[in-house]
């Protein structure tokens, strides 16, 4: 039986009111007892923000992963001591321990290296005789994309572009033939179309940084986009997945191609990047340096000069900019 309908509706009332006060003073007890834990993941060697650097809480349940300019907020850590642990793939684990208060926000960056001095049970160090590393951009592109791949939550590759060094003519398509499951189709000369796991591009869309790329091409009226016309000079990685996942549009039959755009929040100090190179025709190599018929009805040169420059500027942690050119003639 309920007793609460035997009561006056005056004592109901105010018996509602009381219970609603007491819920809320139970639920702001709790939450006032918990913290935030924020701030960066820095790779010190190369000065790059960590994107997928894995954070938690020693102790508890709590994990999350860094954006693309490398921050990190945890929420609801019990206050106190709380002993926070990043991990990246290549690179040192690191944890400190960060003083949470009740209802407050601590701030804690992280500097990750890779090979860190370490110290004995005693407190001496630990010397080991010297060991040159080399290490290239080719080689930071490869762990993090090794890292996107481990924490990804489908079947997903992920490729740096600086991966594979210098890429001719600049021609995304021309990276595209690195990537697993891609199927290159050339036209003349240059690297146009392709299709992923026997599927044609028209039924893989292609992103950048989550927003569809449109075709350029004014002479079809398909979904598909042509490589060619799409600089790899600002373009940081390529993700290629290929498993369909439930937001996927529903032309992605075997999957969609994702490419990030280089961010200046992903660097702690500017970076000046740049290259020159020569393009020429097998078929015209004995004669570099000067005009020959074609293409049309007039004499060209068929080496010519290419350049290429990119210049990432991290103003602070709110603005930053990116400046990208270059030219190339086939």
């Amino acid at each position: 039986m309920n007793t609460t309908s035997l009561l006056p509706p005056v004592l109901r009332a105010i018996f509602a009111v009381a219970l609603a006060v007491f819920s809320a003073a139970v639920s702001s007890a709790q939450s006032a007892a918990t913290g935030t834990v924020e701030g960066r993941v820095l790779n010190v060697r190369n000065g790059e923000y960590l994107e997928r650097a894995r954070v938690t809480v020693e102790g508890t349940g709590l994990e999350t992963f860094t954006d693309s300019s490398g921050q990190y907020r945890l929420t609801n850590v019990p206050a106190g001591a709380a002993r926070v642990r990043v991990f990246f793939t290549g690179l040192d684990v690191r944890t400190e321990t960060v003083a949470v208060t009740a209802g407050g926000t601590a701030q804690r960056d992280f500097s990750l290296e890779a090979g860190a001095r370490r110290t004995g049970p005693a407190g001496d160090v630990v010397k080991l005789g010297e060991f040159v590393v080399a290490t290239s951009k080719e080689m930071d592109g490869a762990a993090i994309a090794i890292n996107e791949q481990r924490f990804a939550a489908s079947i997903k590759n992920v490729v740096s572009a600086d991966e594979f060094g210098a890429i001719t003519d600049g021609n995304v398509g021309e990276f595209f033939k690195y990537l697993p499951g891609i199927n290159i189709n050339v036209a003349g000369g240059e690297a146009r179309q392709f299709t992923l796991n026997g599927v044609p591009n028209g039924n893989v869309p292609i992103s950048v940084g989550g927003f569809d790329l449109a075709g350029a091409s004014g002479s079809t009226t398909g979904r598909n986009v042509l490589l060619d016309q799409i600089s790899l000079n600002n373009i940081s990685r390529i993700e290629v997945l290929h498993t369909p996942t439930p937001e996927s549009p529903g032309m992605a039959l075997a999957g969609s191609v994702n490419m990030v755009p280089r961010s200046a929040f992903e660097r702690s100090k500017p970076v000046f990047n740049y290259s020159v190179y020569l393009l020429m025709r097998d078929n015209h190599r004995d004669l570099p340096f000067s005009k020959s018929p074609g293409p049309l009805n007039k004499d060209t040169y068929k080496t010519n000069p290419g350049w290429e420059m990119s210049y990432v500027v991290p103003v602070n942690k709110r603005f930053g900019f990116t400046l990208s050119a270059g030219n190339s003639t086939q």
